[in-house]
């Protein structure tokens, strides 16, 4: 296995579409064939050799380590249909980050722009700052949003997260914008600062965790008798994988919907 270091050589100034930089999941490496795996850079097909210096290093792990140096907001579709390795990223990162991801992990040590995890199938995505709009969300003409991973964004996260969502988890640390788990299917997430009042709408199935107080408006009711088991489960599995402390399950308040679609959804909004 190998520590696979990209080095951006020259500033890049335009959309550069790393779509292909996936392959390395599947080929044998060598400085060779990383070298020649096709990028689009301002419209016109390029090489990985012709933007980023190139340096190998054998590791021990079970699996090869990616890392790239240099990225900004121009660095796209990063992490497409990524599995088994470690992709990690220095700065910010453009669009379409981890979208169809499968497996492994990527890491990003600043913010990304819209459509991060959309449509991902498994995988962890770790973000250090904020992303954007449409966070683990639907694809343009698609109805299918996130169906299994987890994405944790230290920061706050812009419009529309979570919509479409059909399986997974999604953990904001900071705010998140309008229309948080728009038509949500299933899965969880799980927000710690403030959240719009539309959120939640024509929310199917699924749960929402709220950490701090706000309104979430009359499509969702009071629930009459309370089953803690899944905060119970959720909680071990916080504390045990990313070392967040669940508060104790009493200071929650259970409520279901969206209502005007006879949704099943639940939103567990934690008392002040």
């Amino acid at each position: 296995m190998y520590e696979i270091l990209l080095k951006v050589k020259n500033s890049i100034e335009a959309d550069l579409n790393l779509k292909n930089l996936s392959l390395i999941n599947a080929m044998e490496i060598s400085e060779k064939k990383i070298k020649n795996i096709s990028l689009i850079y301002k419209n016109k097909k390029c090489k990985v050799g012709d933007i980023f210096t190139i340096i190998l290093k054998k590791n021990n792990l079970g699996y090869d380590e990616v890392f790239i140096s240099g990225s900004n907001k121009f660095f796209n579709y990063l992490g497409y249909g990524w599995e088994k390795n470690h992709l990690r990223i220095d700065s910010d990162i453009g669009s379409f980050a981890a979208i169809k991801m499968r497996s492994g992990k990527l890491t990003i040590d600043g913010s990304a722009e819209d459509f991060l995890g959309s449509s991902m199938s498994g995988g962890y995505v770790y973000v250090k700052k904020s992303v954007k709009d449409y966070l683990g969300s639907a694809l343009e003409g698609s109805r299918v949003g996130m169906t299994g991973g987890t994405i944790l964004v230290a920061g706050s996260a812009g419009s529309f997260a979570a919509a479409h969502m059909r399986r997974g988890l999604i953990i904001i640390k900071g705010n998140v914008g309008k229309y948080c788990a728009f038509q949500m299917i299933s899965g969880t997430v799980m927000i710690f600062k403030s959240f719009a009042e539309c959120i939640g709408i024509s929310m199917k199935r699924g749960t929402i965790i709220l950490m701090s107080k706000g309104k979430i408006g009359k499509r969702f009711e009071k629930s009459g008798v309370i089953n803690f088991i899944f905060l119970d489960l959720f909680a071990k599995y916080l504390k045990s994988n990313f070392a967040i402390t669940l508060p104790d399950k009493k200071k929650f308040i259970r409520f279901f919907g969206d209502k005007n679609i006879d949704g099943l959804g639940e939103i567990f909004l934690k008392r002040n």
